[in-house]
């Protein structure tokens, strides 16, 4: 997984609630943000496990080898641009606004229900909702695993190949629910690479299941509510 500073928004180096646990930055990386915010960096879990997972910010990633994690919905005449991405977080879907520079060029992000709510009728407002109608109704797939041990670059590669499916939702630290147009075998056969002789992983097809749950934050809860 890459992490930029559109994904953290922080200010200034310290720790910061970051997934299931605490992500800390840096004094160098948040001197590298000032300057380029689009820089990314792996995300790397702290070892041993003691609790809630920390956190650190890895080596610098090459923009170009770097995925992308947000598509483009609307690019204004004076170069303003808005773009659909997800919150790392709860994977709930946001707007990234990135004005032209000569408006200073500071990107700021807001709820997708805010950015369409009320009177919005803009032309970039227009272009999102023909994106998610053409998004809308995509299966909501439940992937589950048990690796061990849940580390190391083969773990992580398995969570960037999850992550990479398309809009997600991790709340549970072995749970993810993805929503594509693949099939639970493809995603399987997609997973399945990244996993070991004793490593199990479970996908199964859960769009418009009847669900529960309990203990899961505001932003959690609403991702389900709405996509299950």
């Amino acid at each position: 997984m890459y992490v930029s500073w559109n994904d953290l928004n922080v200010q200034e180096p310290g720790d910061y609630p970051f997934r299931d646990g605490t992500i800390t930055v840096a004094f160098a990386e948040m001197a590298i943000w000032k300057k380029n915010p689009e820089v990314q960096f792996q995300l790397m879990r702290k070892y041993p496990l003691q609790g809630a997972f920390s956190y650190v910010l890895g080596k610098q990633i090459d923009e170009k080898a770097a995925p992308s994690h947000s598509e483009l919905i609307y690019e204004s005449s004076n170069g303003d641009s808005w773009s659909l991405t997800r919150d790392p977080a709860t994977g709930a879907r946001g707007v990234m606004h990135r004005p032209n520079p000569q408006s200073g060029g500071k990107v700021s992000f807001i709820e997708v229900e805010k950015f369409l709510s009320g009177s919005a009728s803009g032309p970039e407002h227009q272009a999102l909702k023909r994106l998610m109608e053409k998004t809308a109704g995509l299966p909501s797939i439940l992937v589950a695993y048990d690796i061990h041990p849940p580390k190391g670059e083969a773990y992580e590669n398995l969570i960037d190949a999850i992550r990479s499916l398309g809009a997600w939702w991790h709340h549970l630290e072995t749970v993810w629910i993805v929503q594509c147009a693949h099939t639970p075998a493809e995603i399987r056969d997609r997973l399945k690479s990244h996993i070991g002789s004793e490593d199990q992983l479970l996908i199964v097809d859960i769009s418009g299941d009847l669900a529960g749950w309990a203990g899961v934050n505001d932003s959690g809860s609403k991702w389900l509510a709405q996509n299950i």
